[in-house]
Parts: structure tokens; C-alpha cells; sequence
């Protein structure tokens, strides 16, 4: 089995001093964290009890195994936060990183588009992108409510424009509440497909559900074996305790760490395939710690790439950083000796990219460390779908337990609610003119503007 190391180092005070964890500190922690663990058992998170119940895996699988036989070339899938962020990172994870430039890189699998904005000027490109083969193009709707207005307005569009050929009802999938919700009302109505979000899982929390499972089981992954990954950390963070314990201890060192004033968690991928995991933990962690003026704030480098932007800060700047670094690397490219005038490159002569990758790698752990910057570093074998799974659940918990720490509710957005009211109010929503004519006083206020 391929496995997943953390390694906790370099962020206790032992090599980075005062700015690392003192060892009584997280051996209280993880005290505290152990007897929540034991109470939350009784009566556990609905995310948690995922890995086991399978929820919906025949229906996805029947729907995916229907679409197999489509011929489908483009996969439009609308949503936005929680309900694109886990595709997102299972696709730029699992399928070749240049999937959508060629076919020979598809294995007969359509092209994807998440569509997680409403920028006007990429919304047209896509649209007259897939237009020509509207025909062949199958439709994913991603929305608890159905109410959320930009996925909604992009359904609308998308709605139309898949009428225009035949058979187009069997071409669009909707995933929603079981029950409640404008999605419903419209799957009824229009004779669309649906599959669901189970109880008390929400949306950042959705990815092991048919939110991120069942576009993974449209693009041929296996999602039984995502699934199994999750089961696997599940199954770890039942069986062991303190130290030995994955979840507790990164729980544990994240929250110290905001304790201490380290309230920026810089999560830097050396693996490309991994970028899209710290957009998804970047979701995760901030919109569900980030209430009651408290919360860490979650931010994304990328090595090696932002070495060359973003180290000097984390060497050399404020002492209010955590930086948790991922590593993998199984692909070896080898570099040829060339410029053999050159004295100064033949110390790369014959040596390969994957090498370098992991000195480059070591290199930014190493002058961190002696900066005094507390890290954390997760090594993984492959990055495969049984890993992928488990870091999923691993980060889920994590950010579940950091709740508890933080006395805060993990589970709701209050801040992003208004915001939407906004916006609803704005467009002219029913039921929401005295919204609306606050907002319009709110942009009457005189503003203080420089025009170029």
C-alpha cells in the first residue's frame, strides 16, 4: 500500500525554537482533542459516516454507465465553492494534466469545464466553445438549494442551449437536497435525473459525495477506490491516539499555531497535481473557521514556482505563518548533458528533474527551518485515488476538530449570507425590495474615486 508521511518536525520548538510548539503544550492538546474524539463517536459528523454508508454509489454509477454509452464530448458542470472545488481537485489530480488540450490524452473521455464563475468573458468563451457539439455535451448542476444565483443564471442559459438537440433530458444530471429546493422543482417539471447531498453534509464538505463522485465516475475514476482512501484515514483516526494519530496532531499544531499568532496557514504543493487541494482546503478551513473574529487565514504557493514570489516573505517577513508542505514525485526526466563550455550547469549533466524537484523541495523546508518558520511537510508515495480519499477525510476531521478547539460551529457561512441577499435584492428578487432599496442608499453614499 502506498502511504502518506507526515512529518511534524520542523514545527515544534525544537528546530524552529520560539516560534515552534512546546511539547507539553501539544501533549495537552492532544488530551483535550482525544476526549472530544471519544464524545463525537457517539453521535458523529454526517461527513464522517460517508466512507461507510456509500451514499448513492449504484445511482451514480448507473447514470455514469448510461452516459458511457452516449458518446459524450464535453462535460459542463455548474457550480460554485464547495460544489466544484472537490472536482476540481480530483480531475487536476487523477487525469492527465493536459486532458482537455488533446485527445490521445482523453482515453475516449470527454473534455470538462467547470463553470465556477460568471465572469461574462469566459462564460462566452465556453459557450461558443461547446455549442458545435451541444449535441454531445452532458450537463452537471451542482446546488443544495438551487437558489445559489450564479449557478442558477448559468443553468438558465445552459437549460436553453441543450434543448436545441435531442434527447438533451437524459444529458443533464441535477444534483440537489433530497427534498427541498428550486432543483427539484425543475427535475420534476423538465424530466431531469437527480442525486443528492445527504442529510447535514454540506457543501465543503460534499466532495465524497455525488458532488465530487459522481463527475469523477463521468470521467472513468474510480470512485470506490476514493471512497476506500477516506475509510483508510477514517479507520486510522479511530484506531489510534495522541501522537500516533494523523488528525490530532495536525489539528493540534494548526491550532497552537493560530494560538500563537501563526494565524496564516500557507499550504505549498511541491506536486502540481495537488494545486487544486489547497484551493479546496483553502475553502474549507476558512469558511469554516472563520467566525467570532477568530480563524486562521488560509493562502496557496505553489513550489517550485513561488520560491521565486512568495519564499522570501515566508523566510525574511512577519513570524505569523505556518507552512504546510506537500510532496510527491514518481516521474523521472532525465537531463541531458549540454552546454559543456559551461562550467557552471554540468553539475545538472545527467542528473534528472525529479532529483532536483526534491532538493528544490528540501532546499525551501531546510531554510525555512532555519529562519525560524514552522512547517509541516506531507509526503506521498503516488498520488493516487486511494491517497487522494484519505486526505480529503484527513482535512475534513482536522477542520472539524479545530471547530471544537476554537469553540466555533464548523458547519455554517453566516458572513456569506448577506452578500447574497445583496445580490439577490439588487437583480430585483421578489420579497426583497426593502433589501433593495438599502442597497441602492448603501451605493448612493459618496465615494471617493481616481479615474485613469
Amino acid at each position: 500500500m502506498k502511504t502518506i508521511t507526515m512529518d511534524l518536525t520542523n514545527a515544534l520548538a525544537e528546530a524552529v525554537g520560539a516560534n515552534g510548539i512546546d511539547a507539553g503544550e501539544l501533549t495537552t492538546t492532544l488530551a483535550n482533542i482525544s476526549d472530544y474524539y471519544t464524545r463525537l463517536l457517539a453521535k458523529p459528523f454526517a461527513f464522517m459516516t460517508l466512507p461507510e454508508t456509500k451514499f448513492q454509489f449504484d445511482e451514480m454509477l448507473a447514470l455514469a454507465d448510461k452516459a458511457a454509452a452516449m458518446d459524450i464530448k464535453n462535460l459542463v458542470i455548474l457550480g460554485i465553492g464547495g460544489s466544484s472545488l472537490g472536482t476540481q481537485t480530483i480531475f487536476e489530480a487523477l487525469l492527465h494534466p493536459l486532458h482537455n488540450m488533446e485527445e490521445r490524452f482523453r482515453n475516449g473521455k470527454p473534455r470538462y469545464f467547470i463553470l465556477d464563475n460568471i465572469d461574462p468573458h469566459k462564460m462566452a468563451a465556453i459557450v461558443e466553445t461547446v455549442i458545435p457539439d451541444i449535441d454531445r455535451t452532458f450537463l452537471v448542476v451542482i446546488s443544495k438549494s438551487g437558489e445559489t444565483p450564479e449557478t442558477i443564471s448559468q443553468f438558465m442559459l445552459f437549460n436553453e442551449l441543450m434543448r436545441r438537440s435531442a434527447g438533451y433530458q437524459q444529458r443533464i444530471v441535477l444534483i440537489t437536497d433530497k427534498e427541498k429546493g428550486l432543483l427539484n422543482r425543475i427535475a420534476e417539471k423538465e424530466g431531469y435525473p437527480t442525486l443528492n447531498l445527504p442529510d447535514g453534509v454540506g457543501g465543503r464538505f460534499s466532495v465524497l459525495t455525488p458532488v465530487g463522485l459522481f463527475p469523477s465516475a463521468l470521467m472513468g475514476l474510480d470512485i470506490k477506490r476514493l471512497s476506500a482512501g477516506a475509510a483508510g484515514m477514517a479507520a486510522h483516526t479511530v484506531r489510534y491516539d495522541g501522537e500516533e494519530n494523523m488528525a490530532f496532531v495536525l489539528a493540534a499544531i494548526l491550532y497552537l499555531m493560530d494560538k500563537a499568532g501563526k494565524k496564516i496557514h500557507v499550504v505549498m504543493p511541491y506536486c502540481e497535481r495537488l494545486a487544486g487541494f489547497a484551493d479546496w482546503f483553502r475553502q474549507l478551513e476558512a469558511e469554516s473557521l472563520g467566525k467570532k473574529g477568530l480563524g486562521p487565514t488560509p493562502t496557496r504557493s505553489m513550489g517550485v514556482t513561488d520560491q521565486h514570489s512568495q519564499l522570501q516573505l515566508y523566510v525574511e517577513g512577519p513570524k505569523d505563518k505556518c507552512v504546510i508542505l506537500f510532496y510527491s514525485a514518481t516521474q523521472e526526466v532525465p537531463i541531458p548533458a549540454s552546454f559543456d563550455y559551461l562550467e557552471d550547469v554540468q553539475y545538472l549533466a545527467n542528473k534528472d528533474m525529479k532529483s532536483l524537484f526534491h532538493a528544490e523541495f528540501q532546499g525551501t523546508r531546510l531554510s525555512l527551518t532555519e529562519a525560524g518558520t514552522p512547517n509541516i511537510s506531507l509526503l506521498l508515495d503516488e498520488v493516487s485515488d486511494y491517497n487522494l480519499g484519505a486526505l480529503f477525510y484527513l482535512f475534513e476531521m482536522v477542520t472539524a476538530i479545530m471547530g471544537h478547539l476554537l469553540s466555533v460551529n464548523a458547519f455554517d457561512q453566516p458572513g456569506v449570507e448577506q452578500g447574497k441577499i445583496y445580490t439577490k435584492a439588487m437583480m430585483g428578487k421578489k420579497g426583497l425590495e426593502k433589501e433593495k432599496e438599502h442597497t441602492e442608499t448603501l451605493l448612493l453614499r459618496r465615494t471617493k474615486t481616481i479615474v485613469f
